[in-house]
Protein backbone atom coordinates (compact mmCIF):
# COMPACT_ATOMS: atom_id res chain seq x y z
CA UNK A 1 0.00 0.00 0.00
CA UNK A 2 1.00 3.59 -0.61
CA UNK A 3 1.28 5.88 2.40
CA UNK A 4 -0.82 9.08 2.42
CA UNK A 5 -1.17 12.01 4.82
CA UNK A 6 -3.96 14.62 4.95
CA UNK A 7 -3.41 18.26 5.97
CA UNK A 8 -6.32 20.63 6.82
CA UNK A 9 -6.86 23.15 9.62
CA UNK A 10 -10.54 22.16 10.06
CA UNK A 11 -10.99 19.21 12.40
CA UNK A 12 -14.39 18.32 10.90
CA UNK A 13 -12.82 18.00 7.45
CA UNK A 14 -9.98 15.86 8.78
CA UNK A 15 -12.39 13.59 10.63
CA UNK A 16 -14.66 13.29 7.61
CA UNK A 17 -11.84 12.46 5.23
CA UNK A 18 -10.34 9.86 7.56
CA UNK A 19 -13.66 8.07 8.23
CA UNK A 20 -15.53 8.31 4.92
CA UNK A 21 -12.89 7.15 2.47
CA UNK A 22 -12.20 3.40 2.10
CA UNK A 23 -8.44 3.91 2.01
CA UNK A 24 -7.52 0.24 2.04
CA UNK A 25 -9.79 -0.58 -0.91
CA UNK A 26 -7.94 2.07 -2.89
CA UNK A 27 -4.54 0.60 -1.89
CA UNK A 28 -3.69 3.55 0.32
CA UNK A 29 -2.89 3.76 4.02
CA UNK A 30 -3.80 7.01 5.78
CA UNK A 31 -0.81 7.39 8.11
CA UNK A 32 -1.29 10.93 9.43
CA UNK A 33 -3.69 13.87 9.91
CA UNK A 34 -2.24 17.34 10.46
CA UNK A 35 -3.54 20.90 11.07
CA UNK A 36 -0.95 22.75 9.00
CA UNK A 37 2.10 22.29 6.78
CA UNK A 38 4.72 22.52 9.51
CA UNK A 39 3.27 19.48 11.26
CA UNK A 40 3.27 17.55 7.99
CA UNK A 41 6.90 18.41 7.21
CA UNK A 42 7.98 17.44 10.71
CA UNK A 43 6.29 14.05 10.25
CA UNK A 44 7.91 13.53 6.84
CA UNK A 45 11.37 13.98 8.33
CA UNK A 46 11.04 10.62 10.07
CA UNK A 47 8.42 8.75 7.99
CA UNK A 48 8.03 7.60 4.41
CA UNK A 49 5.15 9.26 2.51
CA UNK A 50 3.96 8.72 -1.08
CA UNK A 51 1.03 11.18 -1.33
CA UNK A 52 0.10 14.41 0.46
CA UNK A 53 -3.42 15.88 0.24
CA UNK A 54 -3.46 19.39 1.65
CA UNK A 55 -5.78 22.36 2.00
CA UNK A 56 -4.43 25.66 0.65
CA UNK A 57 -5.56 28.17 3.28
CA UNK A 58 -4.10 27.11 6.63
CA UNK A 59 -2.39 28.94 9.51
CA UNK A 60 1.40 28.86 10.04
CA UNK A 61 2.11 27.19 6.68
CA UNK A 62 -0.35 27.11 3.76
CA UNK A 63 -0.67 24.40 1.16
CA UNK A 64 1.31 26.16 -1.58
CA UNK A 65 4.27 26.74 0.73
CA UNK A 66 4.03 23.12 1.83
CA UNK A 67 4.02 21.93 -1.79
CA UNK A 68 7.14 23.98 -2.55
CA UNK A 69 8.93 22.51 0.46
CA UNK A 70 7.95 18.99 -0.58
CA UNK A 71 9.10 19.57 -4.16
CA UNK A 72 12.48 20.70 -2.87
CA UNK A 73 13.01 18.07 -0.18
CA UNK A 74 10.89 15.10 -1.33
CA UNK A 75 10.57 15.32 -5.15
CA UNK A 76 9.12 11.81 -5.47
CA UNK A 77 6.09 12.63 -3.26
CA UNK A 78 2.84 13.47 -5.09
CA UNK A 79 0.90 16.50 -3.80
CA UNK A 80 -2.85 17.20 -4.19
CA UNK A 81 -4.16 20.63 -3.17
CA UNK A 82 -7.68 20.92 -1.81
CA UNK A 83 -9.56 24.22 -1.31
CA UNK A 84 -13.06 25.40 -0.52
CA UNK A 85 -12.99 28.31 -2.98
CA UNK A 86 -12.63 28.72 -6.71
CA UNK A 87 -9.06 29.88 -6.14
CA UNK A 88 -7.67 29.10 -9.55
CA UNK A 89 -5.35 32.08 -9.28
CA UNK A 90 -3.31 29.57 -7.27
CA UNK A 91 -3.15 27.16 -10.19
CA UNK A 92 -0.05 28.69 -11.77
CA UNK A 93 1.85 28.57 -8.47
CA UNK A 94 0.65 25.01 -7.92
CA UNK A 95 1.96 23.97 -11.34
CA UNK A 96 5.38 25.43 -10.50
CA UNK A 97 5.47 23.24 -7.42
CA UNK A 98 4.51 20.21 -9.54
CA UNK A 99 1.22 19.70 -7.71
CA UNK A 100 -0.43 16.59 -9.13
CA UNK A 101 -4.12 17.64 -8.69
CA UNK A 102 -5.99 20.84 -7.76
CA UNK A 103 -9.31 19.84 -6.12
CA UNK A 104 -12.33 21.88 -5.03
CA UNK A 105 -14.19 21.36 -1.75
CA UNK A 106 -16.55 19.92 -1.00
CA UNK A 107 -15.39 16.72 -2.62
CA UNK A 108 -17.40 13.54 -2.28
CA UNK A 109 -16.03 10.18 -1.24
CA UNK A 110 -16.65 8.82 -4.75
CA UNK A 111 -14.82 11.73 -6.36
CA UNK A 112 -11.83 11.34 -4.07
CA UNK A 113 -11.82 7.57 -4.58
CA UNK A 114 -11.63 8.14 -8.35
CA UNK A 115 -8.71 10.51 -7.81
CA UNK A 116 -7.00 7.95 -5.60
CA UNK A 117 -7.53 5.22 -8.18
CA UNK A 118 -5.92 7.41 -10.81
CA UNK A 119 -3.10 8.26 -8.42
CA UNK A 120 -2.45 4.59 -7.71
CA UNK A 121 -2.15 3.86 -11.42
CA UNK A 122 0.37 6.68 -11.77
CA UNK A 123 2.31 5.51 -8.72
CA UNK A 124 2.35 1.94 -10.02
CA UNK A 125 3.58 3.15 -13.40
CA UNK A 126 6.35 5.29 -11.94
CA UNK A 127 7.37 2.54 -9.54
CA UNK A 128 7.62 -0.02 -12.34
CA UNK A 129 9.46 2.37 -14.63
CA UNK A 130 11.91 3.28 -11.88
CA UNK A 131 12.50 -0.39 -11.15
CA UNK A 132 13.12 -1.17 -14.83
CA UNK A 133 15.49 1.77 -15.23
CA UNK A 134 17.43 0.75 -12.16
CA UNK A 135 17.61 -2.83 -13.43
CA UNK A 136 18.86 -1.73 -16.84
CA UNK A 137 21.40 0.65 -15.33
CA UNK A 138 22.65 -2.02 -12.97
CA UNK A 139 23.03 -4.53 -15.78
CA UNK A 140 24.88 -2.04 -17.94
CA UNK A 141 27.07 -0.91 -15.09
CA UNK A 142 27.84 -4.49 -14.11
CA UNK A 143 28.54 -5.78 -17.60
CA UNK A 144 30.75 -3.00 -18.95
CA UNK A 145 33.57 -3.37 -16.39
CA UNK A 146 33.39 -7.13 -16.82
CA UNK A 147 33.73 -6.85 -20.58
CA UNK A 148 36.53 -4.34 -20.22
CA UNK A 149 38.29 -6.54 -17.71
CA UNK A 150 37.96 -9.53 -20.05
CA UNK A 151 39.43 -7.51 -22.90
CA UNK A 152 42.30 -6.36 -20.71
CA UNK A 153 43.04 -9.87 -19.46
CA UNK A 154 43.09 -11.22 -22.99
CA UNK A 155 45.43 -8.43 -24.02
CA UNK A 156 47.98 -8.99 -21.24
CA UNK A 157 47.71 -12.74 -21.82
CA UNK A 158 48.75 -12.27 -25.45
CA UNK A 159 45.45 -13.57 -26.88
CA UNK A 160 44.61 -10.55 -29.05
CA UNK A 161 46.03 -9.79 -32.47
CA UNK A 162 46.82 -6.23 -33.52
CA UNK A 163 43.56 -5.65 -35.41
CA UNK A 164 41.34 -6.95 -32.60
CA UNK A 165 43.33 -5.00 -30.04
CA UNK A 166 42.94 -1.77 -32.01
CA UNK A 167 39.19 -2.28 -32.54
CA UNK A 168 38.35 -3.15 -28.95
CA UNK A 169 40.61 -0.47 -27.57
CA UNK A 170 38.50 2.09 -29.43
CA UNK A 171 35.23 0.54 -28.21
CA UNK A 172 36.27 0.81 -24.56
CA UNK A 173 37.51 4.36 -25.01
CA UNK A 174 41.13 3.48 -24.34
CA UNK A 175 43.34 6.29 -25.63
CA UNK A 176 46.72 4.95 -26.71
CA UNK A 177 49.07 7.90 -26.90
CA UNK A 178 52.28 6.55 -25.34
CA UNK A 179 55.46 5.12 -26.72
CA UNK A 180 56.20 3.04 -23.63
CA UNK A 181 53.98 0.92 -21.39
CA UNK A 182 54.35 -0.66 -17.96
CA UNK A 183 52.19 -2.93 -15.85
CA UNK A 184 52.07 -2.65 -12.05
CA UNK A 185 50.12 -5.09 -9.91
CA UNK A 186 48.78 -4.24 -6.46
CA UNK A 187 47.80 -7.30 -4.45
CA UNK A 188 44.98 -6.64 -1.97
CA UNK A 189 44.93 -8.71 1.27
CA UNK A 190 42.13 -11.25 1.40
CA UNK A 191 40.63 -9.83 4.62
CA UNK A 192 39.72 -6.50 3.01
CA UNK A 193 36.04 -5.82 2.46
CA UNK A 194 34.64 -4.58 -0.82
CA UNK A 195 34.24 -1.01 0.40
CA UNK A 196 37.93 -0.77 1.31
CA UNK A 197 38.85 -2.17 -2.08
CA UNK A 198 36.67 0.38 -3.87
CA UNK A 199 38.07 3.21 -1.75
CA UNK A 200 41.64 2.35 -2.69
CA UNK A 201 40.67 1.88 -6.34
CA UNK A 202 39.17 5.36 -6.43
CA UNK A 203 42.30 6.78 -4.85
CA UNK A 204 44.47 5.11 -7.50
CA UNK A 205 42.24 6.45 -10.27
CA UNK A 206 42.71 9.96 -8.93
CA UNK A 207 46.44 9.61 -9.58
CA UNK A 208 46.15 8.31 -13.14
CA UNK A 209 46.58 10.35 -16.29
CA UNK A 210 44.64 10.23 -19.51
CA UNK A 211 45.25 6.90 -21.20
CA UNK A 212 46.23 5.09 -17.98
CA UNK A 213 43.95 2.27 -16.86
CA UNK A 214 43.05 0.51 -13.62
CA UNK A 215 41.46 -2.94 -13.81
CA UNK A 216 41.26 -6.21 -11.91
CA UNK A 217 42.63 -9.55 -13.00
CA UNK A 218 41.17 -12.97 -12.28
CA UNK A 219 42.83 -13.15 -8.88
CA UNK A 220 41.25 -9.78 -7.98
CA UNK A 221 44.57 -7.97 -7.91
CA UNK A 222 44.49 -4.34 -9.02
CA UNK A 223 46.32 -3.98 -12.32
CA UNK A 224 47.61 -0.59 -13.43
CA UNK A 225 48.63 0.15 -17.01
CA UNK A 226 50.67 3.33 -17.33
CA UNK A 227 51.66 4.97 -20.59
CA UNK A 228 54.45 7.46 -21.24
CA UNK A 229 56.63 8.98 -23.88
CA UNK A 230 59.86 8.53 -21.89
CA UNK A 231 61.07 5.30 -20.32
CA UNK A 232 62.72 6.92 -17.28
CA UNK A 233 59.81 9.16 -16.33
CA UNK A 234 57.36 6.28 -16.75
CA UNK A 235 59.32 4.06 -14.35
CA UNK A 236 59.54 6.90 -11.82
CA UNK A 237 55.81 7.63 -12.08
CA UNK A 238 54.86 4.00 -11.43
CA UNK A 239 56.98 3.89 -8.28
CA UNK A 240 55.70 7.24 -6.98
CA UNK A 241 52.11 6.15 -7.56
CA UNK A 242 52.65 2.87 -5.72
CA UNK A 243 54.32 4.62 -2.77
CA UNK A 244 51.44 7.08 -2.55
CA UNK A 245 49.03 4.16 -2.43
CA UNK A 246 51.07 2.59 0.40
CA UNK A 247 50.83 5.83 2.37
CA UNK A 248 47.09 6.07 1.76
CA UNK A 249 46.47 2.46 2.83
CA UNK A 250 48.45 2.97 6.04
CA UNK A 251 46.00 5.75 6.99
CA UNK A 252 43.13 3.28 6.59
CA UNK A 253 44.77 1.05 9.23
CA UNK A 254 44.35 -2.02 7.03
CA UNK A 255 46.75 -4.87 6.27
CA UNK A 256 49.29 -3.59 3.78
CA UNK A 257 49.19 -4.20 0.07
CA UNK A 258 51.96 -5.77 -2.03
CA UNK A 259 53.12 -4.10 -5.22
CA UNK A 260 55.21 -5.25 -8.15
CA UNK A 261 56.24 -3.48 -11.36
CA UNK A 262 56.94 -5.24 -14.63
CA UNK A 263 59.37 -4.33 -17.38
CA UNK A 264 58.75 -1.27 -19.53
CA UNK A 265 57.84 -2.30 -23.10
CA UNK A 266 57.50 -0.26 -26.28
CA UNK A 267 54.56 -2.10 -27.82
CA UNK A 268 51.14 -3.14 -26.50
CA UNK A 269 51.69 -6.60 -27.96
CA UNK A 270 54.58 -6.99 -25.49
CA UNK A 271 52.42 -6.18 -22.45
CA UNK A 272 52.23 -9.87 -21.44
CA UNK A 273 55.96 -9.71 -20.62
CA UNK A 274 55.44 -6.70 -18.36
CA UNK A 275 52.39 -8.35 -16.76
CA UNK A 276 54.26 -11.58 -15.95
CA UNK A 277 57.19 -9.63 -14.52
CA UNK A 278 54.90 -7.59 -12.29
CA UNK A 279 53.30 -10.80 -11.02
CA UNK A 280 56.69 -12.27 -10.08
CA UNK A 281 57.69 -9.05 -8.32
CA UNK A 282 54.43 -9.09 -6.32
CA UNK A 283 55.26 -12.57 -5.01
CA UNK A 284 58.52 -11.26 -3.55
CA UNK A 285 56.80 -8.11 -2.29
CA UNK A 286 54.30 -10.22 -0.34
CA UNK A 287 57.19 -11.82 1.52
CA UNK A 288 58.72 -8.48 2.44
CA UNK A 289 55.42 -6.95 3.49
CA UNK A 290 57.11 -3.56 3.45
CA UNK A 291 56.07 -0.13 2.24
CA UNK A 292 58.29 -0.36 -0.81
CA UNK A 293 57.80 -1.09 -4.47
CA UNK A 294 59.55 -4.01 -6.14
CA UNK A 295 60.20 -4.30 -9.82
CA UNK A 296 61.12 -7.41 -11.72
CA UNK A 297 64.52 -5.76 -12.25
CA UNK A 298 65.01 -5.61 -8.46
CA UNK A 299 64.31 -9.33 -8.28
CA UNK A 300 66.84 -10.11 -10.99
CA UNK A 301 69.56 -8.07 -9.28
CA UNK A 302 68.90 -9.25 -5.73
CA UNK A 303 71.83 -9.82 -3.39
CA UNK A 304 71.98 -13.21 -1.74
CA UNK A 305 71.90 -13.41 2.03
CA UNK A 306 74.99 -14.44 4.04
CA UNK A 307 74.26 -17.33 6.38
CA UNK A 308 77.37 -16.41 8.41
CA UNK A 309 76.10 -12.89 9.00
CA UNK A 310 72.66 -14.19 9.90
CA UNK A 311 74.23 -16.57 12.46
CA UNK A 312 76.11 -13.66 14.04
CA UNK A 313 72.89 -11.71 14.43
CA UNK A 314 71.04 -14.62 16.07
CA UNK A 315 73.98 -15.16 18.46
CA UNK A 316 73.79 -11.49 19.44
CA UNK A 317 70.07 -11.94 20.13
CA UNK A 318 70.81 -14.92 22.39
CA UNK A 319 73.44 -12.91 24.26
CA UNK A 320 71.13 -9.95 24.82
CA UNK A 321 68.34 -12.23 26.00
CA UNK A 322 70.65 -13.49 28.74
CA UNK A 323 72.42 -10.29 29.76
CA UNK A 324 70.91 -7.22 28.12
CA UNK A 325 68.04 -4.92 28.90
CA UNK A 326 64.69 -5.18 27.15
CA UNK A 327 65.62 -2.34 24.80
CA UNK A 328 68.86 -4.02 23.75
CA UNK A 329 67.07 -7.30 23.13
CA UNK A 330 64.41 -5.59 21.01
CA UNK A 331 67.18 -3.87 19.07
CA UNK A 332 68.91 -7.20 18.42
CA UNK A 333 65.67 -8.61 16.99
CA UNK A 334 65.17 -5.50 14.87
CA UNK A 335 68.69 -5.91 13.47
CA UNK A 336 67.80 -9.40 12.27
CA UNK A 337 64.73 -8.17 10.41
CA UNK A 338 66.58 -5.18 9.00
CA UNK A 339 69.16 -7.55 7.56
CA UNK A 340 66.52 -9.85 6.08
CA UNK A 341 64.62 -6.93 4.59
CA UNK A 342 67.69 -5.79 2.69
CA UNK A 343 67.55 -9.00 0.68
CA UNK A 344 64.77 -10.26 -1.55
CA UNK A 345 63.77 -13.65 -0.22
CA UNK A 346 61.59 -16.32 -1.71
CA UNK A 347 58.94 -18.05 0.38
CA UNK A 348 61.23 -21.07 0.85
CA UNK A 349 64.10 -18.87 2.05
CA UNK A 350 61.83 -16.98 4.41
CA UNK A 351 60.56 -20.21 5.95
CA UNK A 352 64.14 -21.42 6.47
CA UNK A 353 65.43 -18.29 8.22
CA UNK A 354 62.33 -17.80 10.34
CA UNK A 355 62.57 -21.41 11.51
CA UNK A 356 66.17 -20.83 12.61
CA UNK A 357 65.12 -17.72 14.50
CA UNK A 358 62.34 -19.60 16.23
CA UNK A 359 64.78 -22.31 17.32
CA UNK A 360 66.98 -19.59 18.87
CA UNK A 361 64.08 -18.51 21.07
CA UNK A 362 63.08 -22.06 21.98
CA UNK A 363 66.63 -22.92 23.04
CA UNK A 364 66.71 -19.89 25.33
CA UNK A 365 63.32 -20.79 26.86
CA UNK A 366 64.56 -24.29 27.60
CA UNK A 367 67.90 -23.10 28.98
CA UNK A 368 66.27 -20.56 31.32
CA UNK A 369 63.51 -23.01 32.31
CA UNK A 370 60.80 -20.48 31.57
CA UNK A 371 57.20 -21.62 31.88
CA UNK A 372 54.15 -20.19 30.11
CA UNK A 373 50.38 -20.33 30.54
CA UNK A 374 48.26 -22.55 28.32
CA UNK A 375 47.06 -19.45 26.44
CA UNK A 376 50.64 -18.76 25.36
CA UNK A 377 51.45 -22.19 23.94
CA UNK A 378 50.54 -21.03 20.41
CA UNK A 379 53.84 -19.16 20.41
CA UNK A 380 55.61 -22.51 20.28
CA UNK A 381 54.02 -23.14 16.87
CA UNK A 382 54.33 -20.10 14.61
CA UNK A 383 52.44 -21.65 11.68
CA UNK A 384 53.12 -20.43 8.16
CA UNK A 385 55.17 -17.26 8.44
CA UNK A 386 55.43 -16.22 4.81
CA UNK A 387 55.82 -12.45 5.18
CA UNK A 388 57.97 -10.08 7.20
CA UNK A 389 54.93 -8.47 8.81
CA UNK A 390 53.64 -11.82 10.06
CA UNK A 391 57.07 -12.77 11.39
CA UNK A 392 57.63 -9.41 13.09
CA UNK A 393 54.30 -9.67 14.86
CA UNK A 394 54.91 -13.26 15.97
CA UNK A 395 58.50 -12.85 17.17
CA UNK A 396 57.79 -9.49 18.83
CA UNK A 397 55.01 -11.14 20.84
CA UNK A 398 57.28 -14.06 21.70
CA UNK A 399 60.10 -11.73 22.78
CA UNK A 400 57.72 -9.63 24.86
CA UNK A 401 56.38 -12.74 26.55
CA UNK A 402 59.89 -14.00 27.33
CA UNK A 403 60.95 -10.61 28.69
CA UNK A 404 57.81 -10.51 30.86
CA UNK A 405 58.66 -13.90 32.32
CA UNK A 406 62.26 -12.83 33.00
CA UNK A 407 61.01 -9.64 34.65
CA UNK A 408 58.61 -11.67 36.80
CA UNK A 409 61.55 -13.77 38.01
CA UNK A 410 63.49 -10.63 38.83
CA UNK A 411 60.51 -9.04 40.57
CA UNK A 412 59.98 -12.17 42.63
CA UNK A 413 63.60 -11.95 43.77
CA UNK A 414 63.20 -8.26 44.63
CA UNK A 415 59.96 -8.89 46.53
CA UNK A 416 61.67 -11.69 48.44
CA UNK A 417 64.49 -9.38 49.52
CA UNK A 418 62.07 -6.62 50.52
CA UNK A 419 60.05 -9.04 52.63
CA UNK A 420 63.26 -10.24 54.25
CA UNK A 421 64.19 -6.63 54.98
CA UNK A 422 60.78 -5.98 56.56
CA UNK A 423 61.20 -9.00 58.83
CA UNK A 424 64.67 -7.84 59.86
CA UNK A 425 63.32 -4.37 60.68
CA UNK A 426 60.49 -5.90 62.70
CA UNK A 427 63.00 -7.93 64.73
CA UNK A 428 65.60 -5.18 65.23
CA UNK A 429 63.48 -2.04 65.54
CA UNK A 430 64.18 -1.94 69.29
CA UNK A 431 67.92 -1.82 68.71
CA UNK A 432 69.09 1.80 68.78
CA UNK A 433 72.28 0.81 66.96
CA UNK A 434 70.36 -0.78 64.06
CA UNK A 435 71.44 0.91 60.80
CA UNK A 436 70.88 0.96 57.05
CA UNK A 437 74.29 -0.58 56.41
CA UNK A 438 73.47 -3.49 58.69
CA UNK A 439 70.31 -4.42 56.81
CA UNK A 440 72.10 -4.02 53.46
CA UNK A 441 74.67 -6.53 54.62
CA UNK A 442 71.89 -8.93 55.59
CA UNK A 443 70.17 -8.82 52.16
CA UNK A 444 73.43 -8.69 50.15
CA UNK A 445 72.79 -5.36 48.44
CA UNK A 446 74.66 -2.08 48.32
CA UNK A 447 73.14 0.91 50.12
CA UNK A 448 72.12 2.55 46.84
CA UNK A 449 70.60 -0.65 45.41
CA UNK A 450 68.70 -1.42 48.59
CA UNK A 451 67.43 2.14 49.00
CA UNK A 452 66.07 2.19 45.44
CA UNK A 453 64.41 -1.24 45.62
CA UNK A 454 63.00 -0.67 49.12
CA UNK A 455 61.49 2.67 48.11
CA UNK A 456 59.90 1.11 45.01
CA UNK A 457 58.54 -1.83 47.01
CA UNK A 458 57.18 -0.03 50.08
CA UNK A 459 56.80 3.57 48.99
CA UNK A 460 58.99 4.62 51.94
CA UNK A 461 62.66 5.11 52.66
CA UNK A 462 64.41 2.86 55.17
CA UNK A 463 64.27 5.56 57.90
CA UNK A 464 60.60 6.30 57.18
CA UNK A 465 59.67 2.63 57.38
CA UNK A 466 61.74 2.04 60.55
CA UNK A 467 60.18 5.09 62.21
CA UNK A 468 56.70 3.88 61.26
CA UNK A 469 57.37 0.47 62.82
CA UNK A 470 58.75 2.04 66.01
CA UNK A 471 55.78 4.40 66.38
CA UNK A 472 53.32 1.53 65.84
CA UNK A 473 55.10 -0.47 68.54
CA UNK A 474 54.98 2.58 70.84
CA UNK A 475 51.23 2.90 70.32
CA UNK A 476 50.84 -0.77 71.18
CA UNK A 477 52.84 -0.38 74.40
CA UNK A 478 50.93 2.75 75.38
CA UNK A 479 47.68 0.83 75.02
CA UNK A 480 48.68 -2.43 76.68
CA UNK A 481 51.23 -1.47 79.39
CA UNK A 482 51.88 1.08 82.13
CA UNK A 483 55.40 1.84 80.90
CA UNK A 484 56.51 5.41 81.17
CA UNK A 485 57.24 7.35 78.01
CA UNK A 486 61.00 7.20 78.51
CA UNK A 487 60.78 3.44 79.07
CA UNK A 488 58.86 2.93 75.85
CA UNK A 489 61.39 5.09 73.99
CA UNK A 490 64.19 2.87 75.18
CA UNK A 491 62.34 -0.33 74.20
CA UNK A 492 61.73 0.79 70.64
CA UNK A 493 65.25 2.04 69.90
CA UNK A 494 65.17 5.75 70.87
CA UNK A 495 68.02 6.88 73.17
CA UNK A 496 66.51 10.34 73.68
CA UNK A 497 62.96 10.37 75.18
CA UNK A 498 62.41 13.96 74.06
CA UNK A 499 63.26 13.08 70.46
CA UNK A 500 60.88 10.12 70.75
CA UNK A 501 58.05 12.45 71.85
CA UNK A 502 58.77 14.79 68.93
CA UNK A 503 58.70 11.95 66.39
CA UNK A 504 55.57 10.45 67.96
CA UNK A 505 53.67 13.73 67.81
CA UNK A 506 54.84 14.40 64.26
CA UNK A 507 53.52 11.01 63.22
CA UNK A 508 50.28 10.78 65.23
CA UNK A 509 49.47 14.43 65.96
CA UNK A 510 49.63 13.78 69.72
CA UNK A 511 52.31 13.37 72.38
CA UNK A 512 52.60 9.91 73.97
CA UNK A 513 50.81 11.20 77.11
CA UNK A 514 47.99 12.72 75.03
CA UNK A 515 47.66 9.51 73.06
CA UNK A 516 47.32 7.41 76.26
CA UNK A 517 44.70 9.82 77.67
CA UNK A 518 42.67 9.55 74.47
CA UNK A 519 42.28 5.80 74.87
Amino acid sequence: MYKLIFVDDEAIVRDGISSCIPWGQNNFELTGLFEHGLQALEYMKENSVDVVISDINMPRMDGLTLSREIEEKYPDVMVLLLTGYDEFEYAQEAIKSKVREFLLKPITADELSKVLKHLKEELDFFKERKSQLELMENKLEASFPLLKERFFYRMVSGKLDVQTLTRRKKYFGWNDYGMFYQISIISIPGNWNELDRITVSEYIKSGLREGDELLSNRTEDLVILLQGKERGSLNLRSRVLAKNVYTYVSKLEKDQISTGCGDIVDNLILLPESYRGAGNAVDYSRVLGLSQVLSIEDVRNREKISTEKYSELTKELSYQLKTGSRNLTVKALENIFEYLEKHLLSVIEVTFYFTRLHITFLNFIQEMELYFDDDDTSLYQPGNLESMDQAKLFFSKLLSLIEDRIEEHRNDAVRSRIEKAKNIIADKKGDSAFSLQEICNDVFLSVSQFSLLFKEGTGKTFIEYLTMCRVEEAKHLLKSTDYKSYEIADKIGFTDPRYFSIIFKKTTGMTPIEFRRSL
